[in-house]
């Protein structure tokens, strides 16, 4: 890679009066050359800044003649932390004590940086014997749904990376993943709301989960397991070793867990004569997952290295669910019901091959070589039984039986060539790139309904169906970067040509003509002082609709509510524009911050209603729609021992609809929350969080949620083994309420889900160096 450059800076102070101390000694040493350290004074003023830094993991020494000899160790920068400020240093002036103190440098739990939020997991109690969904709770700006898909708060189409690459070709397959990758393999996750040229232009937002890398030398790792109250129970292995050439990491992790679900909804429907069906549901689900992980980095010499991952799920899933629809009349009374009895099993399995190879030039340029395939498939088994009732409770007719058998498989090969190059100039960094992107997915539907006449289950040539997906992506970009003083820019472009075809059994065969985007990208940022930042930015992107959203094949696991793909939808151009601001010192930050987002011809669901009282559900080019947000991140660290943070986000949605009046409509998304974390002494710690969701779609509204999550975590023997307590909604279930509101219906919906629920966690760690255990 490109030799990167940082800088450390920070203030040294007198412990007992707080005054500076001006010209101290520091010795810095680099973890790649630990026996040689290179000297530097603080100035007049007991400041200190040290640039030109190469990445890597670093230790300060200060000393000074009358002082106790502190050292900070594990200090990294990198292309996410080229600037680190560790604070005020505080020397004892005490000459009894002529000792060296050994302090390890701690992360912020919350980094704010120009384009992105950083949440450092391993400096929360909950990371220890969770799973990645858990986490993603915690993190600002992120909002994790009652069904766990996790989002951008503002954002319509947010995607998922792992360590920078895309992973969410499958909807599925990554919610799967995500509810069983164990948190303890897991660095941190990065809110990107600005995305570079560099990154595909699919998608409004990223959130990136970073992999531990086993930054330790020798042999490190820990064990973990939980279980709780509600029946749900995992475990998980982190390993990594280290030497000076290489480093792996390998990780498994398992997860059971089981989600009980119950509602009702009340609907009216308006034509001559207003109906109304009135349905109650129950249903759930049992499900055991299991993950693992295997990757390395190796310097083959001083120009050439790689890395490289394997990573596989797998998860297996039994549902079982209840219903009965009420038919009534204008009048409210009962015409007939509908009681249905549903069962399914699920299974997916997913794996994914990562390879980069880097080659290093001494002229400050790189070049990185990069393969990704992945490989997805799910098949579900289901078994419906429907009984339809007269108001006596009389059969209406025989039960109808269908069984279904639903399968899916999907291949994604990315290829990419980047080129990076340093210049002293304006400390710029010029990136350029090529890519091509190949997705395919073939998913399968098979229905079969029972025939009293013969006896047997027959092919239902009406919902049996095949649809076959392609989209092939060829894109270059551009980018650069920019440092003159205090200011920073960078400006970009991307251009991707989309290949896109498709294939409906029962149906036509369409192909759409390539079609190529540019994707301009701008950011200006300013740093005032080293206690404020300033920064504006601008980019363009694309939505474009995937599989499940083209799939034509009939879901009528509810047949009253059927669900189907439109093959028929376009792609949406995103605008986005983004204000953000941060203040800060060495006991608080604040970062406020505004956007604005502009989209075409959105992609959203729609359902509508038969004139039978029947709904059906798909996916259209809505309407345009505009969306303004504003978000502010707040961290303050009231002692050693306390710290307070929150987060609060409020978005005002706008639909306009040239085509249909109806979805001419706004509203808000709020997304908050609280949190604090007290330590008592060195060995044990508390951390409490609150949030609070409501959100606004282009035919109605949800109703706010609050979730709340309490945790007290004690460390033992040496901080080698960790016990953790942690209570999820003690006080309440949790509970949906939505409103959906169509040209020729009214829809209310109360969705339930048990989510109280009390863990206890327990976790190892060691490390193994050069044949000793500590």
């Amino acid at each position: 890679m490109a030799q990167e450059v940082g800088t450390l800076n920070g203030e040294v102070t007198d412990l007992g009066t707080k005054e500076t101390i001006p010209f101290l000694n520091i010795l810095l040493f680099n973890s790649a050359d630990s026996l040689t350290g290179k000297s530097y004074q603080s100035d007049v003023n007991g400041a200190f800044l040290i640039k030109n830094l190469t990445f890597g993991t670093y230790t300060i020494k200060f000393s000074f003649v009358g002082y106790q000899t502190k050292t900070v160790k594990n200090i990294l920068l990198s292309a996410d932390r080229p600037d680190v400020d560790v604070g005020v240093v505080a020397l004892s002036s005490d000459l009894t004590m002529l000792n060296e103190v050994v302090v390890e440098y701690i992360r912020p739990t919350v980094e704010v940086q120009d384009d992105k939020i950083v949440y450092n997991v391993d400096q929360s109690i909950f990371s220890e014997g969770s799973v990645a969904t858990d986490i993603l709770k915690n993190v600002p700006l992120v909002t994790v749904d009652i069904d766990g898909k996790a989002t951008i708060a503002g954002k319509r189409n947010t995607r998922i990376f792992i360590d920078g690459k895309p992973s969410d070709y499958s909807a599925s397959s990554i919610g799967e993943l995500l509810s069983v990758l164990p948190s303890d393999a897991l660095e941190s996750i990065e809110v990107i709301t600005d995305p570079s040229a560099k990154f595909d232009a699919d998608g409004d937002g990223i959130i990136n989960i970073v992999m531990k890398k086993g930054k330790k030398v020798g042999l490190s790792g820990n064990v973990t397991s939980r279980v709780g109250t509600r029946g749900d129970y995992n475990s998980g292995i982190f390993l990594s070793k280290k030497d000076k050439k290489y480093a792996f990491t390998g990780n498994i992790g398992y997860n059971h867990s089981n989600t009980l679900n119950r509602g009702n909804s009340n609907r009216s429907n308006f034509f001559t004569d207003t109906t109304y069906n009135n349905q109650t549901n129950n249903n759930e689900r049992f499900n055991d997952g299991l993950t693992a992980r295997f990757g390395g980095n190796l310097d083959i010499d001083s120009a050439q290295s790689i890395k490289f991952s394997a990573r596989g799920g797998f998860s297996d899933g039994q549902t079982v669910s209840l219903s009965d629809n009420f038919y009534l009349d204008n009048e409210s009374a009962l015409r007939y019901n509908r009681q249905q009895k549903n069962k399914s099993g699920n299974s997916y399995l997913n794996y994914n091959f990562d390879f980069d190879y880097y080659l290093k030039l001494k002229n400050k340029s790189s070049y990185n070589l990069g393969l990704v395939y992945a490989r997805n498939s799910s098949e579900s088994d289901r078994d419906f039984s429907r009984y339809l009732y007269n108001p006596d409770g009389s059969l209406r007719s025989d039960p109808s039986l269908q069984l279904n058998d639903n399968q899916a498989l999907g291949n994604n090969l990315d290829i990419n060539l980047d080129y990076n190059r340093s210049f002293n100039f304006l400390r710029t960094k010029l990136e350029a790139g090529v890519k091509s992107a190949f997705n395919s997915s073939d998913e399968d539907q098979r229905a079969q309904l029972f025939d009293y006449n013969s006896g047997i289950y027959e092919i239902n040539p009406s919902l049996t169906n095949s649809f076959n997906f392609s989209q092939n992506v060829y894109s270059a970009y551009v980018s650069a970067r920019f440092k003159i003083n205090k200011w920073s820019l960078r400006a970009g472009n991307r251009a991707e040509i989309t290949d896109v075809s498709f294939k409906e059994e029962s149906g036509s065969s369409f192909s759409i003509k390539p079609y190529t985007n540019f994707f301009p990208s701008l950011s200006v940022n300013r740093s005032i002082n080293n206690k404020y930042s300033l920064g504006l930015s601008y980019n363009k992107r694309i939505a474009r609709p995937r599989q499940n959203a083209l799939n034509p094949i009939i879901d009528d696991s509810d047949p009253q509510n059927l669900r189907f793909g439109n093959p028929n939808l376009s792609a949406s151009i995103t605008d986005q524009y983004e204000l953000r601001f941060s203040v800060f010192n060495n006991t608080w930050s604040v970062s406020p911050r505004l956007s604005y987002a502009e989209s075409s011809k959105i992609i959203e669901r729609i359902k509508t209603v038969d004139a039978d009282g029947s709904s059906v559900t798909t996916y259209q080019n809505l309407a345009n729609s505009s969306s303004f947000s504003f978000n502010v991140f707040a961290n303050y660290k009231a002692s050693k021992n306390q710290n307070f943070n929150g987060s609060f986000t409020v978005s005002k949605i706008e639909y306009n609809s040239a085509v249909n009046a109806a979805y001419n409509r706004n509203g808000y998304n709020i997304k908050t929350n609280v949190g604090g974390n007290y330590s008592f002494g060195k060995k044990t710690f508390a951390e409490l969080n609150v949030y609070y969701l409501k959100s606004t779609a282009a035919q109605g509204v949800s109703s706010g949620t609050v979730q709340t999550q309490f945790g007290v975590k004690r460390n033992m023997l040496k901080n080698k083994i960790a016990v953790r307590v942690t209570a999820v909604d003690p006080f309440t279930e949790r509970g949906l309420k939505t409103i959906t509101d169509g040209p020729n219906f009214y829809q209310e919906s109360l969705n339930i889900r048990r989510t109280r629920n009390f863990l206890l966690s327990l976790s190892y760690r060691f490390t193994k160096i050069e044949g000793k255990a500590k």
